[in-house]
């Protein structure tokens, strides 16, 4: 494998002697500390949905083409281009292109060499160009062909390299991955941890090399008896056969108390580092987070860690349309959070593998999870080998996750057919056999309701049963388990709030029909050991019946990070505990909480949480605080109570207009929470004000203290309410009804069950019927790099819409353009921190132009 040298190239490994650098505790669960030089490919590269124009545009990658006005809805194939040099390289060295995944195939070359055709938007993959480089100094021509034609779901298939491309440099021989298990003995106390470590040899003659490993703790400690050590039949020293691979196991036994077992409360995490050494010089280190945690799955419950637990949790489709399949961390993080809050622990979080900042984070606050992958639907081809090759490399980069504890091998196909049925079990044959026998193993069903007998159905193969269900829960399951009874069931989709989308499901204001009941309905079947809502978000989508505004919002969530009134309803149903509550007591307040039923869903041991009371002015600041530790609470327990006597404790007479105790579990995420109005909310301020035919749009301040706002408009002078209009979570009420070239007064009234406070009346404003009808519902104007994405809210009468933007400091007309996309656009060229306002009007089908909406504001990244 010689590669000549370019004089001029730069240097691939300029650093001093490699050796086993810690992880950096902030980073990704999965590291490679030393051995490897990367170049991050990521930037501007050339792009073009014609590889004959003359001209192509450029794009980021990582990233989705679909987030960009000119591509939002190209469906097809795209190219990608870009250049780099070669780098230096040993004689032994070898030079890969790894891409993290590009949605949803890809075909690439490098010069006018065609690597390979990858199929599977989510999953990494890779390609040897050793032999490929430029070796005169002239740069390398690297091209993806790119098509987003599959669909997978309902979801949007967001076309483009989605994660990121890089150009690795590695020894010929090299630590490929580590597959780490942790088996807890938990009367013992004791825990064996093995990680199969996988090496390669890239060269054309045997090389033996020396593999060794440490468990520490995720700050870099080393774990009590944490040294792993090849079984004695191999020993130290291993041959790994020229052009192939060898995998070696290596094992530590961690004495009882020396370590902690990963939980829902408890996430704990640690690492194996295992290196690769060829005399006495190291030359490869690989790092991998794990968890130490036990699953069982019983035949009428799920075990974690020795206890039964029940419960819940959320879907999530990936991607919106500020970052496509590109999600960054803290978007993640942020939704995750909300998940957590509203009590989710256990989910199918989607029918696709997820990125491995989603898992990391899974991992890192303590949520259970269902991989899969994205084989969905009726008519999906179910051929094994089609779908393997997805499968280990899901399986292969996620398997030392402790947040997934169980693999699914389908969603929504043919498991009442024979091919379904033959598919799933070669699946699930594969990977226990070939991948992961670690974990329990499903396939998600919709077609259960037509058997006759267990036979007739996929399910038989798995090891507990995921469906899908939109009603009837109660009977369908029963009749189920007749035919399973040594199987537990977990709902892996439910919803009451059926398939008609229209524009107010993806409303504030919106709330489910009865979601918020179906908990309590599947508390009465015992087998039933968790249920995941459908969905946590509203997602973008082409599929039939998808609203005007290419959106299925079944979400609790707007897809801009809004949560709605149904995201308050499942958060009640989903708490960890049956209630929690406030009352006035002698000197202060009585926070009483009352512990879930025995076997309810969700039920289970919470441990290490506590009670965080305080009492907030007017302004949103905290008068006084308490917090307070909490023991177990045991489901089935009787309720207890705290009391605060914090009008005679420290009390200095400052005016609280509310009090708010939340239920704080060890990660610091209030799961539950309740209020106590005081005195009437803050004031309201009506900031902007738009004038329609026959309406007004009040724009308006939330306040601290209030539950709902009352928008109100009178007839200039009478003092007389004519109309009004109430909400709960929107920024503004349309007040309707009103008379044209009649001047009104509005005010708004912020609303508690200790009163109201009302703002100062607004007058002068007269719905005139040659503004048009209210405007389409500006939602957000999210800052981007160079620009902002204005999202709204449009109408089925819509058929086209304006935008204008305007410089916020000096009034200055940007542009106005029209535009026939739904629900967004992405206004770009606008330099870096710039402040802007955009606002928008409808264009309807009828030929009328609604009114301007209010204006966003918002100042460029």
């Amino acid at each position: 494998m010689n590669h000549d040298r370019t004089a001029d190239a730069p240097a691939a490994t300029d650093a001093p002697a490699l050796c086993a650098a810690a992880p950096d505790p902030d980073g990704p669960g999965h590291q490679i500390p030393a051995g490897r030089h990367t170049t991050d490919l990521g930037g501007i590269w050339d792009f073009t949905t014609d590889p004959e124009a003359p001209e192509w545009d450029g794009l980021p990658v990582p990233g989705s083409w679909d987030v960009h006005d000119r591509y939002a809805d190209h469906k097809g194939d795209a190219w990608y281009r870009r250049t780099f040099d070669t780098p230096r390289l040993g004689d032994t060295q070898v030079v890969r292109l790894h891409f993290g995944a590009v949605c949803h195939t890809a075909t690439v070359w490098l010069g006018g060499t065609r690597l390979g055709t990858h199929i599977g938007g989510y999953t990494p993959f890779e390609y040897d160009v050793t032999e490929l480089l430029t070796t005169d100094g002239s740069p390398n021509t690297l091209t993806v062909r790119v098509n987003n034609d599959e669909a997978v779901g309902a979801g949007w298939i967001w076309g483009g390299i989605s994660r990121p491309v890089a150009l690795t440099v590695d020894p010929a021989v090299r630590i490929e991955r580590q597959q780490v298990t942790a088996h807890p003995a938990l009367v013992e106390g004791t825990a064996e941890v093995t990680t199969e470590v996988t090496v390669s040899n890239a060269l054309d003659h045997d090389r033996t090399v020396r593999l060794g490993g440490t468990l520490t703790g995720t700050e870099g400690g080393a774990l009590n008896c944490g040294t792993l050590h090849p079984e004695p039949s191999v020993g130290r020293d291993v041959t790994v056969p020229a052009r192939s691979t060898t995998a070696v196991r290596l094992t530590a036994v961690l004495p009882a108390g020396s370590y902690e077992l990963w939980s829902l409360d408890h996430p704990t995490l640690y690492r194996s580092t295992v290196t690769l050494s060829e005399g006495d010089e190291l030359s490869y280190a690989l790092s991998d987070r794990f968890g130490i945690r036990r699953i069982d799955i019983l035949p009428d419950g799920l075990m974690l860690n020795g206890e039964r637990i029940r419960t819940v949790g959320f879907n999530r489709v990936p991607g919106d349309r500020v970052h496509g399949a590109t999600e960054p961390p803290a978007v993640i993080r942020a939704e995750i959070g909300h998940m957590k809050r509203a009590g989710a622990g256990m989910t199918r979080i989607h029918h696709v593998p997820q990125s491995p900042d989603l898992l990391d984070h899974l991992d890192e606050v303590g949520m259970l999870n269902i991989a899969e992958i994205s084989l969905w639907g009726q008519g999906a081809c179910l051929d094994p080998e089609r779908w393997i090759p997805e499968l280990r490399e899901m399986v292969q980069r996620d398997a030392n996750h402790p947040s997934i504890f169980a693999w699914s091998v389908a969603n929504e196909i043919k498991g009442t057919e024979e091919a379904g049925r033959n598919f799933v079990r070669a699946l699930i044959d594969h990977t226990r056999a070939e991948l992961d026998d670690s974990r329990p193993l499903t396939y998600v069903s919709n077609t259960f309701g037509e058997i006759k007998g267990p036979q007739d159905e996929a399910l038989q193969y798995t090891d507990f049963i995921a469906v899908n269900m939109y009603r009837d829960y109660t009977e369908r399951l029963q009749q189920l388990r007749i035919h399973y009874p040594d199987k537990p069931v977990f709902v892996s989709e439910f919803s009451s709030d059926g398939y008609t989308f229209t524009p107010d499901r993806e409303s504030l204001e919106h709330t489910s029909r009865h979601d918020g009941g179906i908990p309590a309905e599947l508390s009465r079947l015992p087998w039933v050991i968790g249920a995941s809502r459908w969905t946590f978000d509203d997602y973008r989508s082409r599929f039939q019946g998808s609203s005007v505004n290419q959106l299925r919002g079944w979400g609790v969530q707007t897809e801009w990070g809004g949560l709605k009134r149904s995201y308050d309803q499942m958060r009640v149903a989903f708490a960890p505990v049956g209630a929690l509550f406030l009352t006035t007591a002698d000197g202060g307040t009585r926070i009483t909480v009352v512990p879930r039923r025995g076997g309810e869903l969700p039920s289970r041991v919470l441990r290490g949480h506590r009670l965080h009371w305080r009492a907030v002015d007017a302004c949103g600041e905290i008068v006084v605080e308490r917090r307070v530790p909490l023991p177990d609470i045991i489901p089935g327990a009787a309720p207890f109570s705290q009391d605060i006597g914090w009008r005679t404790d420290g009390w200095q007479g400052e005016e609280a207009v509310t009090e708010h105790v939340g239920l704080i579990d060890p990660q610091g995420y209030e799961v539950a929470a309740a209020d106590n109005p005081l005195a009437a909310p803050g004031t309201p301020r009506v900031a902007q004000i738009v004038a329609a035919d026959g309406a007004l749009r009040v724009v308006f301040d939330h306040v601290t203290g209030a539950d709902s706002y009352r928008a109100e408009a009178t007839q200039g002078g009478t003092g007389t309410a004519t109309r009004s209009r109430t909400v709960h979570k929107d920024g503004h009420a349309d007040i309707t009804g009103l008379l044209n070239g009649t001047p009104y007064r509005v005010r708004v009234l912020a609303v508690c069950a200790a009163g109201e406070t009302a703002s100062a009346w607004r007058a002068g404003l007269t719905p005139r019927a040659d503004a048009g009808p209210l405007p389409p519902d500006a939602q957000v104007l999210k800052p981007v790099p160079g620009g902002a994405v204005l999202h709204w809210r449009g109408a089925d009468a819509d058929r086209a819409y304006a935008i204008g933007a305007v410089d916020a400091r000096s009034g200055e007309l940007i542009r106005t353009w029209p535009t026939t996309l739904r629900g967004f656009s992405r206004i770009e060229e606008l330099g870096s921190g710039r402040q802007v306002r955009v606002r928008i009007r409808a264009l309807r089908a009828d030929g009328v132009a609604s009114a301007w909406s209010e204006w966003m504001e918002a100042r460029t990244l």
